[in-house]
């Protein structure tokens, strides 16, 4: 992004806030700074563009400690909120986007109202004020949690960093990954919750139980204490499951005689099939081959289960993970037919049986 496109999308920001509930108002352009008033004051401040790009386009994560490396004077805070609210403005932007495109395709329109719904019935069991997901109009940002896409950076224990070349290995990964931020695209999280404290929340639909996903829980299971994983390794060890609802998923028509002993005899099963490559197993970075896509998913997943574990993320516990197969399962309805009371009630009742939380 150049500055001429970075001005033009802060153009479009009067108002920010910060986490901490900081306002600043009356924001706007002045030759090569970006005024504005913080709430309960009469003078306008000041922050270079200038600093202000360098900031954005160097980092992925936006902290008054980390702005100090970048923005004079005494306006880090409020260059963060602008930053943040600027992200939010392109998740936005992003969303709408594919919305449209989704009202073009059945399935992810499908996919998308799942997840809604789920989010909207979690909002009112524990408070809409402290939980952020893009279904409830309330997206997650990088100032909320580190999350990035290359687990070096993470500064995990030794033990972790060896989960992790297992990980790679077995997901048949190249190791080269570009440091990005995924934390924009977390389900949701809960923030300063006095009960559930700060926590990932996933809503895991059929892409998300696929043999690479089963690879990377039974390597965690042997070094991190997560309650849903044996929920989790049963889903993926369902064959049924796998022919009827995850290769569907991604577009995948052939069916598996047997379940495959590892990810990559999978592969080997993949490329033995006359698939068309699509989004859905193309190859990605770090996993450049046909069925990659399906293993990055699960290193991301994996991501999200251990992110707790970093000290960049000293605050968090550990996820809180609900697949939609177990509410399916337990009513025999798919989940769109499933009451939002219902879906309540089981949520409550996984809060309380799997997590042992209130």
């Amino acid at each position: 992004m150049d500055i001429p496109e970075f001005k033009n999308l802060l153009n479009r920001i009067k108002q920010a806030t910060s986490i901490t509930g900081k306002h600043y108002h009356s924001i706007h352009f002045i030759n090569d700074k970006i005024k504005f008033t913080r709430q309960g004051k009469n003078e306008s401040e000041s922050i270079l563009i200038s600093e202000l790009y360098n900031f954005y386009k160097n980092e992925n994560n936006f902290n008054t400690s980390i702005a100090k490396k970048y923005i004079s004077g005494r306006v880090q805070s409020p260059s963060v909120a602008i930053l943040n609210e600027l992200n939010k403005n392109k998740e936005r932007a992003s969303s709408k986007g594919t919305s449209i495109n989704n009202v073009k395709n059945k399935v992810e329109s499908k996919k998308l109202t799942d997840e809604k719904k789920f989010f909207e019935a979690f909002s009112k069991i524990i408070g809409s004020k402290f939980l952020f997901s893009k279904n409830i109009d309330k997206p997650t940002s990088s100032n909320q949690i580190f999350l990035s896409s290359y687990f070096p950076e993470y500064k995990f224990s030794d033990e972790i960093i060896q989960v992790y070349n297992e990980i790679l290995s077995k997901l048949n990964s190249t190791n080269t990954f570009k440091s990005n931020s995924l934390s924009h695209l977390i389900d949701g999280l809960i923030i300063e919750h006095p009960i559930f404290g700060n926590r990932i929340v996933e809503f895991d639909e059929e892409q998300h139980f696929t043999p690479a996903r089963l690879e990377t829980l039974n390597i965690l299971k042997n070094s991190v204490k997560l309650p849903y994983l044996d929920i989790y390794i049963e889903i993926c060890n369902d064959l049924n499951y796998l022919n009827t609802a995850v290769l569907n998923k991604h577009r995948i028509s052939f069916k598996l005689d047997k379940y495959p002993t590892t990810f990559k005899n999978f592969l080997e099963w993949l490329n033995n099939q006359e698939i068309k490559e699509s989004g859905y197993i193309e190859g990605k970075n770090g996993f450049d081959f046909k069925g990659g896509r399906i293993a990055q998913r699960a290193y991301y997943d994996s991501l999200r289960d251990t992110a707790h574990l970093s000290p960049k993320n000293e605050f968090f516990n550990f996820p809180l993970r609900f697949p939609k197969r177990l509410f399916e399962l337990k009513t025999n309805l798919s989940f769109s037919m499933i009451k939002d009371e219902d879906v309540k009630s089981i949520i409550k009742e996984i809060l309380k049986e799997v997590y042992n939380l209130p």
